[in-house]
């Protein structure tokens, strides 16, 4: 979610379509013709663009683009244009370094960003990277799990820690689980949904969709992947997966920095029983990416399919709490969001304190 902010901004600051006298280059011609086919030819919602529209207003952004680095905004640009908030343009370091050394040959007027954008609030939660566990404080027990971003294939057996932080937090024996993702921009969905596994439970917890194909996601014996695949995406390290005695209660907080996989990881609870959202939307790029390649190494990450949950409900537009609490601006240890979910969470049949005469 992050990258597709940044690529926004750049797009809105530099990409204005303006006229120009001078023409673009054979070679950025190329690359943004490239680019745009990519688009047309892969994109989820591809029968709804304008794609005559789009070719001419990405071009003549590029304006008179030297170089592959000089389209950048103009791609940007085009990706933008694409609607589903999550498409963006993945440079290399080196790639990126080009594009700031490029800019003064673009010839796209300069826009003030778009008021959606100006009213774009991040998460205080935004910069979670590591994976956090404890206890809340109460006359009920109950266990927090704080679910960050993972990037990469599993860095450092992210997805065994978190189990293991489980483990720990159930042999205190809580009496339901608060699932927390708030901040968690996305990045690896599959290591996500291994270490809340437990807490989750076993089975197919979704459907990616598309116009050509149906596939099933699950977490089942410490593995998560897609049905039918041979390899999973993911696995616990450990010799033997944690399970629960139970299935618990579980209270999932999100906020609108929730994105993307984390938004995906919401969903796997979406439909779940003795489970209840509390907190914020979450952003809105609940679907799937997939990498294209260009010429110079760069990357489009173009949404190619939706995600549904195990009910075959989509979430075009984030996912909504059933209790919606607004986190404060800066982290709190008297947590309004958390608050509520403990309260409900004690009010539950199985969380209820005997009554006393």
């Amino acid at each position: 979610m992050r990258k597709y902010l940044l690529s926004l901004i750049s797009a809105l600051l530099f990409c204005t379509v303006a006229s120009t006298a001078d023409e673009i280059s054979p070679e950025a011609e190329t690359y943004v013709d490239a680019a745009l086919a990519i688009m047309q030819q892969n994109f989820l919602h591809k029968d709804e663009i304008d794609w005559a529209q789009l070719n001419r207003d990405t071009l003549a952004c590029a304006g008179r683009a030297e170089t592959t680095a000089d389209t950048y905004p103009a791609i940007r640009l085009a990706l933008r244009k694409l609607g589903d908030n999550h498409s963006y343009l993945q440079l290399t370091p080196e790639l990126a370094r080009k594009e700031s050394s490029s800019r003064a040959g673009q010839t796209c007027a300069t826009a003030s960003p778009t008021q959606a954008a100006k009213a774009y609030v991040p998460s205080p939660f935004q910069n979670r990277r590591v994976v956090e566990g404890a206890m809340v404080p109460g006359s009920v027990p109950f266990a927090q799990v704080v679910v960050p971003s993972f990037s990469g294939p599993d860095p450092d057996g992210c997805a065994t820690r978190m189990q293991a932080t489980v483990a720990e937090l159930a042999a205190k024996n809580p009496c339901g689980w608060i699932v927390d993702l708030r901040g968690n921009g996305g990045g690896n969905m599959w290591p996500m949904l291994v270490g809340v596994g437990p807490i989750l439970g076993e089975g197919n917890l979704g459907t990616f969709l598309n116009a050509a194909s149906s596939l099933k996601w699950f977490y089942r014996e410490g593995r998560s992947g897609v049905q039918g695949n041979p390899e999973t995406f993911a696995k616990t390290t450990a010799a033997t997966p944690v399970r629960l005695k139970d299935a618990p209660l579980v209270a999932v907080i999100t906020d609108r920095g929730t994105g993307s996989s984390g938004e995906i990881v919401a969903i796997a609870f979406r439909g779940r029983p003795d489970t209840r959202f509390f907190g914020e939307t979450t952003f809105g790029a609940a679907s799937a990416t997939s990498p294209f390649k260009l010429s110079d190494g760069a990357q489009i990450y173009l949404v190619v399919s939706t995600v549904l949950n195990r009910e075959g409900n989509e979430y075009p537009t984030g996912v909504r709490p059933d209790e919606a609490i607004l986190s404060d601006v800066t982290t709190s240890p008297d947590d309004p969001v958390v608050r509520a979910a403990s309260e409900w969470l004690s009010r539950q049949q199985a969380c209820r304190l005997p009554s006393t005469k």
